[in-house]
This record gives structure tokens, sequence and C-alpha cells, in this order.
């Protein structure tokens, strides 16, 4: 009997159990096997540096996950993306898919569905869930899909996040605990703002982000 060489799969997913219910639908493909697991994207990337896996189906709604796709191919050349996540917004899926995700499904689309896309993956294929398919043609038919102009296209999703809090006026306690983040983490993504915007101080930031707040509640 002729052996089937399996494709590798790492899963990335900080909810434990969409984590294992997925883990659990590969291993029962006879085509696919899960070469690790993590719950965190930093350690996705050690993985992806690891085991080279070919495909990576990671959610990117947690810690800095737009970031891993589009610097994966620094780490692990050949591993392609497929993006499974509760993030439902036309914005999450065109970023995902700039920054070079191989196909783009949510939480609520059917498992077959999943299946299909990762399978896809393997052999270079794009592929759009029928839940994205759905969100993504409303989107456009209302001109909800937009290109991140000027400024706001330096920053990281996470970072614009933290940028709009500060604009509402936020301390940073209560930005970390919005955004489930930690203080640290918070105090570092405005440093980093700061040196994205060329902003030399904190008073700056502040006046900076309520502006531009404010010229977004005027164009909405």
């Amino acid at each position: 009997m002729e052996l089937t060489q399996k494709s590798s799969v790492l899963v990335a997913d900080a909810e434990p159990l969409a984590r294992r219910g997925l883990v659990h639908l590969l291993t029962e493909c006879g085509k696919l096997e899960v070469c690790a697991e993590t719950d965190r994207i930093g350690a996705a990337r050690d993985l992806c540096v690891l085991y080279r896996p070919a495909v990576l189906v990671m959610d990117p709604a947690h810690d800095d996950g737009f970031s891993l796709i589009k610097d994966l191919a620094q780490w692990s050349r050949g591993t392609r993306i497929v993006v499974l996540t509760a993030l439902e917004d036309a914005a999450s899926m065109q970023r995902a898919f700039q920054h070079g995700a191989c196909s783009y499904l949510t939480r609520r689309d059917p498992l077959p569905a999943v299946l299909g896309a990762i399978l896809a993956a393997v052999a270079g294929e794009r592929q759009l869930g029928p839940r994205a398919q759905r969100v993504l043609l409303g989107e456009l038919a209302r001109g909800g899909v937009q290109m991140e102009h000027g400024e706001m296209a330096r920053l990281t999703p996470r970072q614009r996040d933290v940028f709009r809090t500060i604009g509402a006026g936020q301390a940073t306690r209560l930005i970390a605990e919005e955004l489930h983040m930690s203080v640290k983490t918070v105090e570092t993504h405005r440093q980093r703002i700061k040196e994205k915007l060329g902003l030399a101080s904190g008073a700056e930031l502040l006046r900076h982000a309520m502006l531009s707040g404010r010229a977004t509640n005027a164009d909405t």
C-alpha cells in the first residue's frame, strides 16, 4: 500500500476550546497532521522556525498577530497562513490579505469550509470563508471597504486601538483594561506610537489623538 505523506499544520489560538477543537478536526483528516499548537503569537513564530509547517492556522486578534502574518516569510518561507478568527470586519480581512494571508475564515464558518481552506492552502490556493464572503460583499456594496491612509497606516492594529482610546481621554490603566493587555504593554505601544508619528511627549500624543478622533467623528 502506498503511503501518503501528510502536510504539517501549526495551530496558534489563544482560546483553548477553539484550539483543541481545531486540532481534533485536523487530526481526523488523513492528509494533515498537527506538528504543534500554541496559545501565543510569539511562540507561533518560534515554532514555525522549528517545524517549518506547510500551514499556520492562527487568530490575529490576540497580541500583534497581523505583524506575524506580515513578517512570517522572514522566518518560515513557504508556510502559508490561514486566518481563523472571530474578527468579522472587512478591514481585518483586507489587512490580513495585504499582509500575506492565504485564506480568511471566521469562527462561524462551517467545519468543511475550514478544513477545505486549509487543504487548499497546502496547494497554494486562496480562499475566503462563506461568512467572510457575506460580510465583505455587504461592506463592498455600501462602500465600507477603505484603505488606511496617512499616519494611521504606520501603526499596527493594536497601536491603532491604543491611539483611539488615548484620543477618547482614557488613562493608561483603563486602556489596559479595555484592550485586555498589561499596563506595561500599553506604555510600550504609547512609546512606539510617539516614535512613528514624530511626537515628543505624552501631551503631544494626547492632543494629536484627540484631534484625530474628532476628525474621524466629523467624517462619519
